[in-house]
């Protein structure tokens, strides 16, 4: 049976000879790297930050993701409900929350954004619907 050790961590051994220590380096170089002139060596932050502009730039122009669209609006969703169910339990217990009309009402005044499910942007409009409804609804009691 032939046991085989690892090499100690600091033992690095390659194939290669080693370079020259004497020799003045400026940066981090692999060993047959093809070196630059000083030209070339100056242009390349520029062009790594025009590279970066550019993904940037890319990134923000992409459509959202659909899961991003999917999970906002049913964020919105469940605010919504959750508002409703708050101005339920304010009528039943005869306390008005002119807070959650505000919040209703703000709520409802932004457009729906499509979520590209055409069964979550129905119940959405049928939410929204309903919110609109209840504002009215106590709109004209205040009035009256």
């Amino acid at each position: 049976m032939r046991i085989i050790t690892p090499p100690a961590i600091g033992a690095v051994t390659t194939g290669q000879p080693a370079q020259k220590a004497d020799r003045p380096r400026t940066s981090f170089e692999l060993p047959g790297a093809r070196t630059e002139t000083p030209a070339t060596a100056s242009s390349r932050p520029a062009m790594a930050a025009a590279g970066l502009e550019t993904l940037l730039a890319v990134q923000g122009m992409q459509p959202e993701d659909r899961r991003e669209k999917r999970r906002r609006a049913m964020q919105r969703g469940r605010l919504s409900l959750d508002l409703l169910d708050d101005l339920k339990l304010s009528l039943l217990a005869g306390e008005p929350l002119p807070a959650v009309l505000l919040k209703l009402r703000s709520l409802t005044a932004a457009n729906l954004e499509d979520s590209g499910d055409p069964g979550l942007d129905g119940v959405l409009a049928e939410i929204d619907l309903r919110a609109q409804v209840e504002i009215a609804k106590r709109e004209a009691a205040a009035k009256a």
